[in-house]
């Protein structure tokens, strides 16, 4: 019986027929009839390696909902697609020229939207969200948060399009619309808001209608302690979609201030002592999503001059975030031994990464060939990692599905920062990992609809310690997921 798969070849999907006893080449043939590649100049990505001309393509276990990679220049021999009307720059209207380069979009200020920018540029990151988005359609529930999520899921079509620039116009009114306090205005000019608070008001959106809870949701096993009475001690469950970064005077790491807000002293009524007095709340982590979400208690308020003011205070931040020391003793050796194994795989498989950064470029390659070549080689590097990760990890985890991260690290991804000292004014941007680059030296920066690359070096500054730009958000990723 045959059955469909799909490819992807200069940013196009093509659907194919497959027969089981068709080969490499003869599917590499109906390559061919879809998108002019000869045979010869076609790299196919599958796990192993290139395609084989010999091997049956229903024998490589090949995933049927996610496109296979396919580089390659069609022969300029070959007969080709009718040409079509030239078309000037000049005879163009703003709406219809797109650029050229392969960099990401930025999104255009509509007046102190700097907050939302980072904070769409932020999430756009998150392929998870970007993939559920894809798939939501309106059911006419008549939720007020469907309008708001379908125009999220066309402005994030724009981004992947990756225009120069995208203007959220539509978005934004809705946003206001649902979320009145971010229409807030002074002297007739739209105020400034607070990035975090877009951010979690949107997370609730999509929580709500593309269900997205598990992939973000961080559990804590709660201990209530009454100081005076040892033996007063209650147990429960609380659930939370962000770890905090308390920030005091002896605040130096992000470790420091995650730690600070996983215990605590409150004091309320005791009936055995018939009066108030102190109780320790402390939590452990049970639960850690797919993706972590850290958010900088910078901002706080001064009732002497009634507004928010920011705590500059520099606090370092890592690029790989274990939370091993936080977690409960009923997850922590299964999290740490995955850990460990993820570290053995990503260790074996870092020679493959030092050979292709210091491999000389092939000199009869134009740009477009090499970056193809590059492309090909980086996917077949993490190609060969995940499949490193499968092989080493219990069956029951599978890395395409699971909404948890099965170790206890995280990788940095994304970073929202605020310049200026407080909430009311300054300026936010987004700083993102490009997910091209393999060891995570090149990031993104995201100034409204300005966009420039910055080095790993770049994002070591963002630890605060001034009015400049110091990390209000934080958002992880999983190891190896």
């Amino acid at each position: 019986m045959s059955f469909t798969l799909s490819i992807k070849n200069a940013g196009k999907v093509y659907e194919i027929e497959v027969d089981p006893q068709d080969t490499g080449k003869v599917f590499k043939e109906k390559i061919q009839q879809l998108t002019l590649i000869p045979p010869e100049r076609q790299k196919i990505l599958v796990k192993g390696g290139k395609l084989p001309d010999d091997v049956l393509v229903s024998s490589l276990d090949l995933n049927t909902k996610a496109p296979i990679m396919v580089l390659g220049t069609p022969d300029k021999n070959l007969p080709s697609k009718p040409v079509e009307k030239q078309v000037f720059l000049e005879d163009l209207n703003k709406n219809q020229l797109v650029k050229v380069s392969n960099d990401p979009s930025g999104l255009v200020n509509l007046g102190n939207t700097c907050y939302l920018n980072s904070t769409l540029q932020a999430l756009f990151q998150i392929d998870d969200v970007a993939n559920r988005l894809k798939d939501f359609k309106v059911n006419n529930s008549g939720q007020p948060n469907d309008g708001l999520v379908i125009s999220l899921k066309n402005l994030f079509q724009q981004m992947s399009e990756k225009r120069e620039s995208v203007t959220p116009t539509l978005f934004l009114a809705l946003f206001r619309n649902l979320f009145p306090q971010f229409a807030e205005q002074q002297h007739g000019i739209y105020k400034q808001q607070d990035a975090e608070e877009a951010y979690s008001q949107i997370l609730t959106c999509l929580r709500q209608t593309i269900k997205v809870d598990d992939l973000f949701r961080v559990s804590f096993k709660t201990k209530t302690k009454c100081l005076a009475l040892p033996e007063d001690v209650k147990e429960d469950h609380e659930e939370s979609f962000k770890l905090d970064c308390h920030i005091d005077i002896k605040t130096n790491f992000l470790r420091d201030g995650i730690l600070a807000g996983l215990k605590e002293t409150i004091e309320k009524y005791n009936d055995s002592l018939g009066s108030n007095t102190d109780y320790e709340i402390t939590k452990t982590i049970d639960r850690l999503p797919k993706y972590l979400t850290v958010h900088f208690m910078r901002f706080f308020w001064r009732r002497d001059i009634n507004k928010k003011s920011k705590i500059l205070r520099r606090v370092q931040f890592p690029f790989e975030l274990d939370l091993a020391e936080m977690l409960d003793d009923s997850i922590k050796p299964e999290k740490v031994s995955i850990r460990d194994k993820i570290r053995k795989v990503e260790k074996d498989n870092l020679d493959l990464v030092r050979d292709f950064k210091k491999a000389k470029k092939d000199t009869t390659l134009n740009p477009l060939e090499q970056q193809e070549e590059d492309e090909l080689k980086i996917a077949s590097i993490k190609s060969k990692f995940r499949d490193d990760l499968v092989s080493n990890l219990p069956e029951s985890i599978d890395l395409d599905k699971t909404t948890e991260n099965p170790s206890s690290v995280y990788v940095l991804n994304a970073v929202v920062t605020h310049t200026g000292a407080s909430a009311d004014g300054g300026h936010y941007k987004a700083y993102v990992k490009d997910s091209t680059d393999i060891d995570g030296d090149r990031w993104w920066l995201f100034n409204d609809d300005k966009v420039s690359s910055v080095s790993r070096e770049k994002i070591e500054t963002l630890a605060g310690g001034g009015e400049s730009d110091s990390a209000l958000l934080l958002i992880y990723k999983g190891l190896g997921l």
